[in-house]
């Protein structure tokens, strides 16, 4: 169980990452721009390699996450694989990226740093998280 939720969290940040790098070409027309210097633990590093070690955090976030939430589901906690489980599961994880997360990668917290549509769109992204770790967990037969 647990390796089928890391599995369908990592599906679905993979699945979300997608949709992130071909939104500019079908509307959106603009990525988030990071101004500053990018640096990885003190050692200047390049855009593109800021991009890519970017896509490992939130590959490796959703991952976790929907392993651990396939922990509390097996261990009885107060989760199911129920939609209504998996938002609340999503708020919390919004508050783990936001307060943690973010703040670790320069973004201040909730990303207020960058925009101030950023905890919301922090909002909107875990809803969507939620949706497709629900809708890929159905997949797997219990």
């Amino acid at each position: 169980m647990i390796l089928e939720a890391s599995a369908a969290g990592a599906l679905s940040g993979a699945i979300l990452l997608f949709f992130s790098h071909i939104a500019p070409a079908i509307g959106a027309k603009n990525f988030i721009r990071d101004l500053d210097r990018p640096r990885f633990f003190g050692k200047g590093i390049s855009n593109r390699e800021a991009h890519l070690i970017g896509a490992l955090v939130h590959m490796l976030v959703s991952a976790v996450s929907g392993g651990v939430f396939g922990y509390l589901v097996l261990t009885g906690g107060i989760f199911d694989f129920d939609l209504f489980s998996i938002f609340g599961w999503s708020a919390i994880v919004a508050l783990f990226i936001g307060g943690v997360i973010l703040p670790l990668e320069g973004h201040g917290i909730f990303g207020t740093k960058e925009d101030a549509w950023f905890p919301v769109d922090l909002l909107l992204t875990q809803v969507i998280w939620g949706i497709l770790f629900w809708w890929v967990m159905g997949v797997f037969p219990k």
